[in-house]
């Protein structure tokens, strides 16, 4: 009898993509206005709490100034280059 050893070939993980928070929260307040849905609805479509999405869309309320920088490093990053905390501090300076 010929015993066959199997190999487990490891599958590479995907690369971890990071979103620009302000960018997503402008894509979140567009899809409630697009589906005229609610935080609520919106955060039980996304699975999240309807607190995070509020955290979300409270992004947007931040002085202009420190939105257009932050949306000018455009979207879709291979590391973190800013943070929602980040952004709020910021805006306390």
């Amino acid at each position: 009898m010929v015993r066959i050893l199997q190999t487990h070939i490891r599958k590479p993980k995907p690369e971890k993509v990071f979103r620009n928070p302000v960018i997503y929260a402008k894509e979140l307040a567009r899809r409630m206005a697009e589906e005229d849905i609610s935080q609520a609805e919106l955060a039980r479509r996304l699975g999240v709490s309807r607190a995070r999405v509020c955290q979300w869309l409270g992004l947007l309320r931040l002085p202009s100034e420190v939105l257009e920088s932050a949306e000018a490093l455009g979207d879709y990053w291979s590391v973190r280059l800013i943070t929602e905390r980040g952004l709020r501090a910021s805006s306390n300076d």
